[in-house]
């Protein structure tokens, strides 16, 4: 978490509005290098803004608060699972969120979305709770829950939660629960929490907010394409294959053989409301759905006569993939003139250590499964360490010259202005804010990723790994 540089644009929004916010003094305003953003509410940036007062303006800090909302849901699943199933589940169920390929990725990134499948999973399990108990503090906690999530993402988390609740009871034919689920009280409450924060922002934006976040990146992302991330009704199919890698054998045979008592009702319920909303959204990115993930693997731990050797061999595919990927790239015909320019300098990242690092790791997982046939923590830890490093290593190739750049503004009184908002980064490394501009004068240094168009008479400061430092004559 500490070294590997921050991953534009997303990692690097976050942490540099987080960062904006303390530089600032002012928490109500989302601003990243003097735009107004409210692509999500406030929550999220405060506990990083917290993380970074305490910690300082570092990789480590930004994503420390991610990385322990994973490990507070992995707890929360491993209780569920142990309560409600058998206790040999709850440890499966664990093992699978650990190691598979999505939460390999998010549980180290700083962004919202382990925030987000903590509190929807909360709001979930304190309602599957009620059900049971029929404790009002768990009615309770679940409205509190769900009042977070919109202090979190917004709508989306309102509407999973209690989309999932509905077509549940709808499916269990218990829709006259309503009644006792649908608590006034309780409900104003929801809405209390994020209102503070959505009437201070509205009071420094105006419109604005109305606009950029509820218009434009909630019922924008659902009815338009954004940024070239749309995709297909069948898109989260293969994506929910690979993202549940190296366990994604264990799908098919888990939905198979499901037996339709309430629990697993209101698991695959939990999975189908996110999949199929976010199947007709026009705008789509692999870890959307990762909302709908934790009941999959509670359904996953289920499956009878678990085998290690399917888990092995797909580890051992992973990291054939880890190994030949940055070889064969090279040989690929690729449109976009970024990723050209950044691949091309692929081999000075991926060096003879790497691959002598993966070498190694490759013929231990084998050692491993052989030596070691009915012990899967070896050959998941093999994994994870090789996940690890491959991201490091891809995080120094795509974003390497950014924190470099960063890093040496940081230290000089020189100013860039950016074409875009796709590199907030390097403000964060630089502690400064580089503003967003489409017009220069005579001597702006421009920092940007390599494209077709350069302006007119600039002269080239210095280029690396896709981007490039111009200077306008």
């Amino acid at each position: 978490m500490y070294f590997t540089p921050l991953f534009d644009e997303d990692e690097g929004f976050f942490a540099e509005a987080s960062r904006q916010m303390l530089a600032s003094g002012d928490f109500v305003t989302i601003n990243v290098n003097g735009e107004e953003r409210y692509d999500k509410p406030a929550l999220f940036f405060w506990i990083n803004a917290l993380s970074l007062k305490l910690f300082g303006i570092n990789e480590f800090a930004v994503r420390l608060p991610s990385f322990i909302f994973f490990i507070l849901t992995l707890i929360l699943l491993f209780n569920f699972s142990k309560k409600y199933f058998q206790t040999s589940n709850a440890y499966i169920s664990v093992i699978i969120m650990t190691c598979i390929v999505q939460f390999q990725v998010l549980a180290r990134a700083a962004v919202s979305d382990n925030l987000l499948n903590l509190l929807v999973a909360s709001a979930l399990f304190s309602f599957y709770n009620f059900e049971q108990n029929n404790q009002q503090r768990s009615l309770f906690a679940m409205y509190t829950f769900a009042g977070l999530g919109l202090l979190t993402k917004g709508p989306i988390a309102f509407i999973t939660i209690f989309g999932v609740i509905l077509f549940y009871l709808f499916f269990t034919q218990n829709l006259k629960s309503l009644r006792r689920l649908l608590h006034p009280l309780y409900l104003l409450w929801t809405f209390l929490i994020p209102l503070p924060w959505f009437y201070m922002a509205y009071k420094k934006s105006g419109e604005f907010l109305f606009y950029d976040f509820l218009i434009k990146h909630n019922i924008g992302r659902f009815t338009n394409t954004m940024e070239s991330h749309g995709g297909y009704f069948w898109y989260y199919i293969p994506v929910l294959f690979l993202a549940f890698l190296p366990f994604g054998h264990l799908i098919i045979p888990a939905f198979k053989n499901i037996r339709f008592n309430k629990k697993n009702i209101f698991l695959a319920t939990w999975f189908l409301v996110p999949l199929i909303l976010f199947s007709f959204s026009k705008t789509q990115l692999p870890h959307y759905i990762s909302i709908g993930y934790l009941p999959i693997i509670i359904l996953l731990a289920q499956t009878k006569n678990f085998k290690i050797a399917p888990v092995f061999f797909q580890i051992l595919i992973l990291l054939g993939l880890f190994f030949t990927a940055p070889i064969f790239i090279k040989f690929v015909t690729i449109d976009d003139v970024f990723a050209k320019y950044m691949l091309a300098s692929s081999s000075t990242i991926f060096d003879k250590y790497y691959f002598v690092t993966m070498a190694f790791l490759f013929i231990l997982c084998i050692a491993a499964f052989l030596f070691l046939k009915d012990r899967i923590i070896p050959l998941i830890s093999i994994f994870c360490l090789a996940t690890t490093f491959f991201i490091f290593k891809f995080a120094l190739l795509q974003q390497g010259f950014v924190k470099e750049t960063g890093l040496k503004l940081r230290k000089t009184n020189e100013t860039v202005l950016m074409k875009d908002h796709y590199n907030p980064s390097l403000s964060f490394y630089a502690q400064r804010v580089f503003n967003i501009s489409n017009e220069f004068k005579k001597g702006n240094k421009i920092f940007q990723k390599i494209e077709k168009k350069f302006p007119l008479k600039s002269t080239i400061i210095e280029t690396k790994n896709g981007y490039i430092i111009i200077e306008t004559k």
